[in-house]
């Protein structure tokens, strides 16, 4: 009669009456149809290989992610804490008188500004608070004010050099205009004075040669 098979594997059992003995370690990985199986600590835990292998790439690529997303985060963490800095020292290094109550009158004379010229044209609504503001920034806070047109001077010259060139030339025709006027003006009163100097003189002798 033949010996009848109940298992797949029955060549793998080797029956020892009154021996107990571990499997071997192959035996115990061997793959089956339910995965690899490790024991640890004498729990048995099965693995299945190609869930593994997909879970272990999706688990670097996410790994690989968050370290890119958090790098990324930290320079720009970074990046802005220095533009803070970098504004902040600015503001500093450009204030040199008191805020208050300074600002408050510097405020009010341009809004003082904006209502006489808020029926005017827009160019002049526009200009017209800024030139107030201006004058009462250099009346109050005249350091501050220098400081400020240091500043605009220095960036000009760096990122517009020509326009800068351009206008330093204007301002300097402009100067040697005014002067040549200032000058002629100034001659022609000092030949005015002199001419009324002197008729006043012979004014004076006339009269007191007279008498």
């Amino acid at each position: 009669m033949a010996k009848r098979s109940f298992y797949e594997d029955d060549e793998l059992v080797v029956s020892k009456p009154g021996f107990n003995a571990e499997i071997s370690p192959a035996l115990k990985e061997k793959e089956s149809a339910h995965g690899n199986i490790s024991f640890v600590e004498g729990m048995g835990v099965r693995t299945t290989p190609f869930l593994e292998q997909y879970s272990n790439k999706l688990r670097l690529w996410l790994h690989d992610k968050v370290s890119i997303y958090g790098a990324e985060v930290d320079t720009q963490k970074t990046a802005f804490l220095n533009e803070v800095s970098t504004v902040s020292n600015g503001v500093k290094s450009t204030i040199h008188e008191p805020v208050l109550p300074n600002l408050v009158y510097i405020l009010t004379i341009s809004l003082t500004g904006s209502i006489l010229a808020s029926r005017r044209s827009l160019p002049v609504r526009f200009a017209t608070p800024l030139v107030f503001g201006g004058f009462a920034l250099n009346h109050y806070m005249p350091k501050t004010f220098d400081t400020i047109v240091s500043n605009y001077e220095n960036y000009e010259k760096s990122q517009f050099p020509e326009f800068n060139k351009q206008k330093q030339e204007l301002v300097f025709d402009n100067y040697n205009n005014i002067k040549k006027q200032v000058d002629v003006s100034i001659s022609e009163a000092n030949v005015t004075l002199q001419k009324s100097v002197h008729e006043a003189r012979k004014y004076l002798c006339d009269i007191f040669g007279d008498n």
